[in-house]
């Protein structure tokens, strides 16, 4: 007797892991650039006034949410209601997290709205309401 095949994930819910990839995605990018103005390039830290002490912790701030954000995304096929509400709360901080920093901030904070939105409709709901394998 062979076990019966995993149920397909829904479209939304694709496309919320998709949206949460991309995000985990954009904002490891801006990890790296952060890192790497922080500990390399000085003459764009005079520039800007800065130290290198808070742009490296803007960077590994940016690494850490990268990183819940892919751990996230990797448990939407299993469902269950603290993964969409963990990735709800993910998605907020990330519309926090894209004001204020420049260009690829707005990519987040755009992709982080769609993120939520796509986590509130009623059959995301529903996935990650049946029972967890």
């Amino acid at each position: 007797m062979s076990t019966p095949p995993p149920p397909r994930l829904p479209g939304r819910i694709r496309s919320a892991r998709a949206v949460s990839y991309t995000v985990a995605g954009l904002t490891l990018l801006m990890a790296l650039i952060s890192l790497q103005a922080g500990f390399g390039d000085e003459e764009t830290l005079r520039e800007l006034d800065v130290t290198a002490g808070p742009v490296i912790t803007l960077g590994v701030i940016f690494l850490a949410f990268g990183a819940v954000g892919i751990a996230l995304a990797t448990r939407f096929a299993r469902g269950g209601a603290r993964v969409r509400i963990g990735a709800m709360v993910w998605g907020v901080a990330g519309v926090l997290l894209g004001f204020g920093t420049g260009m690829l901030g707005l990519l987040v904070l755009a992709a982080s709205i769609v993120l939520v939105a796509l986590l509130a409709m009623r059959d995301s709901r529903d996935w990650f309401a049946k029972p967890q394998d």
